[in-house]
């Protein structure tokens, strides 16, 4: 029986690795289109500047930078390359697209910024890639960057 129970569990634990890897597959449209990044799914697991102010699970405040813009993007990259577990996948002037991986599970957020050259501001986009609920983990690491930059 006990020997039954423990091919079980590790198939179970086979079968979500399995998925996890399957389902953690880069989403398609990220960038910006139109000065817009991709809409959050309808999953309370993204948050966007972008999104309607009236969206509470989705939207979150745009950030609003003091200086140049490519000093700004500059420290967002850095700050998240010294974080230890992400990685940049595309950075032009404007636009930035990191890969941040969780450190027990490694599942895979998509976290992306725009900004644009007429504002001060960056848009964001943070979204995990599978599940349907991050436990807000996607606003607080937008948060936690918005503190960071003030400083």
């Amino acid at each position: 029986m006990v020997r039954w129970i423990s091919l079980f569990v590790v198939v179970l634990v086979i079968g979500f690795f399995a998925y996890i890897k399957i389902n953690n597959r880069p989403p398609e449209g990220l960038g910006v289109t139109a000065e817009l990044l991709k809409p959050c799914p309808t999953s309370p697991n993204c948050v966007s500047s972008q999104a309607e102010k009236s969206d509470a699970a989705h939207y979150i405040e745009p950030i609003i930078y003091h200086g140049s813009r490519m000093d700004t993007q500059l420290s967002i990259e850095s700050y998240f390359l010294n974080q230890g577990n992400a990685q940049i996948i595309n950075s032009q002037l404007g636009y930035v697209h990191i890969q941040v991986k969780s450190r027990y599970l490694g599942f895979i957020d998509d976290v992306e910024f725009y900004l644009p050259e007429a504002d001060s501001i960056v848009d964001v986009r943070s979204a995990s890639r599978v599940g349907y609920s991050d436990l807000d983990v996607n606003r607080d690491r937008i948060e936690k960057l918005r503190s960071y930059l003030a400083h």
